[in-house]
Order: C-alpha cells, then sequence, then structure tokens
C-alpha cells in the first residue's frame, strides 16, 4: 500500500526523529562526560542526562517508520538512500543547534547526497515505469 501522501509523512517523521535524536544523544554524552568527569558514577550520571533516553526514543520511532514504510511495499533501495535526507537536518542542526563548524566541503556532500535522493525518489514514483 505506497500511500504517497501517508509515505511522505512516514518518510519526514523517521528523518527528522533520527536527525534530532543524533542531536540529543550527542547533547547527552557532552552532559554525560562532564558529569562523570566530575566524580558522578555513571548510572547517577544517565538519571541527570534526559537527552540521552529522549534521543534513542527518537531512534525507536525513526526504526518504527522504517518499519511501517517497508510493510507498506517500498523497497529497501529507496527507503534506506531517501532517509539519508537525515545528513542534510544534521549538517544544519550540528551547526546551529550544536555550534559545530560544518565546512563548505561537508555542504558539498550534503548537497550530492540531497541530489542522490533526488534520483533514487524520482526512479519509483507511483504509475511511472521505472
Amino acid at each position: 500500500m505506497k500511500n504517497p501522501s501517508r509515505s511522505l509523512v512516514l518518510f519526514a517523521l523517521a528523518i527528522a526523529s533520527i536527525a534530532y535524536g543524533n542531536v540529543l544523544l550527542k547533547q547527552g554524552m557532552t552532559r554525560f562526560n562532564a558529569l562523570t568527569a566530575a566524580g558522578t558514577p555513571a548510572a547517577p550520571a544517565v538519571w541527570h542526562t534526559p537527552q540521552l533516553p529522549a534521543g534513542a526514543a527518537l531512534m525507536l520511532v525513526q526504526f518504527a517508520c522504517t518499519l511501517t514504510l517497508f510493510k507498506w511495499g517500498w523497497d529497501a533501495s529507496v527507503v534506506i538512500p531517501v532517509l539519508g535526507l537525515c545528513y542534510v537536518a544534521m549538517g544544519v542542526m550540528g551547526k546551529w543547534l550544536l555550534g559545530e563548524p560544518v565546512n563548505s566541503l561537508r555542504w558539498l556532500g550534503i548537497f550530492l547526497i540531497t541530489a542522490g535522493v533526488f534520483f533514487v525518489a524520482r526512479s519509483s514514483v507511483p504509475g511511472k515505469p521505472g
């Protein structure tokens, strides 16, 4: 059941959840490392780092979306490359939410990923041979 509009929502949710989940994990591990370096034992440090379970939960959302897309009949050769758009989201979030440097070579790579996703997605348009 390849319903394009429902699938588009699921693709977007999967991409957003994995990208933001990764941001939360990065923030959580930074906080966790600071806590453990200050002498907090690991278990209490995790308890005081809510970004870690939140990030893991968002990764589970992405996993459920991916499984649903497979269940709906989408090919892995389409689903996985389209989910590669999370690299675009990570480039943007890394720069503006995490303050990481994203140089022109990384932006070029992100552009090439986007172009590749476009070609893969066009090869699987419902009703067109492909």
